[in-house]
């Protein structure tokens, strides 16, 4: 099928920059496209993985011996109307953003710099500064494991911190209301929480965003801190010392080096703090 290549490196498909290749991967553009990608899956009888932008992610350094479907190009499009936004899942969420802002229609503006896709953004119920984006999130068109396509109102959704009941969905866009603002203002607040993570987060450097979900009553990054590890290394893998709760590659990591830095920091807070840290990147072939 001409749509899938065989024997392919990862590094350029997720932000991590490291990991093994995969036996198959395909990039689909259209719903069409994806589903004749499921089908051909289907009938060859192999395994497979999705990802969006890959922002959360980190595949091993070996063959991943399936196909890795990669959703970061799908139906990239944004339609309006009036306080109502349809966007396509591979939007990058930024982009939405600055549409939405640009429009004068405000919600989304507090999740502005999370990277990653639209629709894998709905897919882990992305949020920032004490907003999620199931706060604005009318309904989305998924397609099923038997390659129909649904739609899904947000009261058939389940959301829960950085989880939905979506897991197991493809989801092909996802549909907004919000609320009439003036653009301008809107504008100041997604620089403003923009310049926020550029002081806040090594936004210069190839991670996954946060490693770590947010334990209850603390802060991820505030444990790793307290147990001396910002600064720690691991081959080119290192605990940012900007902040804590992200591992940066500094150059030449390989995902084994980001693997072993992962699950130290993970056992030293359990055995220093006695709190188990629950990874939000997603492990891939480990």
């Amino acid at each position: 099928m001409k749509l899938i290549s065989e024997n392919v490196f990862l590094k350029d498909y997720y932000f991590y920059r490291a990991g093994g290749t995969a036996r198959y991967l395909a990039c689909p553009e259209t719903a069409q496209e994806l589903s004749g990608i499921l089908e051909w899956r289907r009938k060859k009888g192999v395994s497979y993985t999705l990802i969006g932008a890959g922002s959360n992610v980190l595949f091993s350094d070996d063959l991943f011996d399936g196909l890795v479907i990669v959703l970061a190009g799908l139906n990239r499009w944004i339609v309006r109307s009036r306080q109502r936004v349809i966007c396509g899942a591979g939007v990058p969420l930024h982009c939405l953003i600055e549409f939405t802002a640009l429009s004068g229609l405000a919600g989304l503006e507090n999740l502005y710099g999370i990277p990653g896709s639209t629709g894998g953004s709905c897919l882990m119920n992305a949020g920032a500064f004490g907003s999620d984006i199931s706060d604005n999130l009318e309904k989305v068109e998924v397609l099923d494991s038997e390659g129909r396509v649904l739609t899904l109102s947000r009261g058939e959704i389940e959301f829960g911190y950085r989880k939905s009941s979506l897991d197991g969905y493809i989801v092909l866009s996802a549909e907004f209301l919000l609320k009439y603002a003036d653009p301008l203002s809107l504008k100041k607040k997604i620089d403003l929480t923009a310049s926020k993570r550029d002081e806040k987060q090594p936004v210069e450097s190839c991670s996954c965003g946060s490693v770590f979900k947010r334990p209850e009553n603390n802060y991820a990054g505030t444990l790793i801190e307290s147990c001396g590890l910002k600064g720690l290394r691991i081959g080119d893998a290192e605990v940012s010392e900007k902040h804590a709760n992200f591992i940066v590659n500094k150059g030449n990591a390989t995902s084994l080096d980001i693997y072993r830095l992962i699950k130290y920091v993970k056992d030293t807070v359990y055995n220093q703090k006695g709190i188990l840290l629950e990874e939000e990147v997603k492990l891939i072939n480990f």
